[in-house]
């Protein structure tokens, strides 16, 4: 493969405001520089046929022109591309040779890798099953819900208080201001729809919850105040407001539960439905994995000595109970 004329002539030439040669380290720059300053003589010696495409080579592993080329983006520039070579030919060589001292220095190599099969493994498996859960539809129905949080709903306790309410921020210069005020604070069907209709637009954010519950902690984060005691607040404040970072922040609570309380079923049932899903989703993995089990022993590819992996149950051992019969027969 030949080097693109734009980069050859870059790298040839040597131009050091180009090929930005600060970003590499000194004497790996050399080694990248001398490999093409091989390769630009290769081109008035024609090489080989088998090794006119390598670069380097380390031991039985070689790096070629063909394999550098085709990680660098079209459409670079010529310095950057001449820049990204030597940074792809830098970091190959900076690996192999560390690797390869590696093998010859550390004791532990064959626990390395082992550990890096185990890893290979763990990547292919997890792959796998998420292939296979993106093609299975996992759902669980209401009453299944309904039943689960009926049968536990004493376990289902709130960890900070839980609101109903309205929350609104305007800029502090908001001509509406005063209106937005009193829509958000009567916060009955009148003013709510005087307020959608009229003033919506003036709003940095709004969030109407007045039939759903929330955790506090979702509305309490995007307001610059210090709830020091949230319970106590709630208790104490039905309509708060405070001004901070050029904005008003409005906030109305209608209802609130305190710290500790049952979870109202509307609140728990998101809650207990995706945890109804990831359990049927472990229990098809599992079924998923058992049934490639019995497939493998049934093709032969997994043989079952003195372990059986279906039943987890260990296994008398042929060899063992041959042994035995002929020991006997000795004696």
């Amino acid at each position: 493969m030949k080097l693109p004329l734009h980069l050859k002539e870059t790298i040839e030439r040597g131009d050091r405001h180009k090929i930005r040669s600060s970003r590499f380290p000194t004497p790996m720059k050399v080694m990248a520089l001398a490999a093409f300053t091989l390769l630009a003589a290769g081109c008035h010696k024609a090489p080989p046929p088998d090794d006119r495409d390598i670069l380097i080579s380390v031991g039985d592993s070689v790096l070629t022109l063909s394999d550098v080329v085709s990680r660098i983006p079209v459409g670079l520039e010529s310095a950057d591309s001449a820049a990204l070579f030597h940074k792809i030919v830098d970091k190959w060589v900076e690996g192999m040779v560390l690797s390869q001292l590696a093998e010859e220095k550390l004791p532990q190599l064959p626990e390395i890798e082992r550990k890096v099969a185990d890893y290979r493994n763990r990547l292919i498996t997890t792959e796998y099953l998420k292939r296979m859960r993106e093609g299975k539809e996992v759902k669980v129905s209401p009453d299944s819900i309904r039943s689960f949080y009926e049968a536990h709903r004493s376990e289902f306790v709130a960890e900070t208080p839980l609101v109903k309410g309205i929350y609104i921020k305007v800029p502090a210069n908001s001509t509406g201001l005063d209106d937005i005020r009193r829509c958000v604070f009567t916060a009955d069907d009148a003013s709510i729809d005087e307020l959608e209709r009229n003033w919506i637009g003036e709003a940095l954010q709004y969030e109407f919850f007045v039939n759903t519950w929330i955790d506090w902690e979702t509305i309490a984060d995007q307001i610059p105040y210090r709830f020091y005691d949230p319970d106590a607040f709630l208790n104490a404040n039905n309509n708060f407001e405070t001004t901070g970072n050029g904005s008003v922040y409005l906030l109305p609570v209608s209802e609130f539960l305190p710290t500790g309380s049952e979870q109202p079923y509307d609140f728990a049932a998101p809650r207990i439905g995706s945890m109804m899903e990831q359990a049927k989703m472990a229990s098809y993995e599992e079924s998923l994995v058992k049934s490639l089990i019995k497939e493998a022993i049934g093709d032969h590819r997994l043989v079952a000595v003195g372990y059986d992996p279906v039943t987890h149950r260990m296994m008398e051992q042929k060899n063992d109970k041959k042994k035995l019969n002929q020991k006997d027969e000795k004696e």
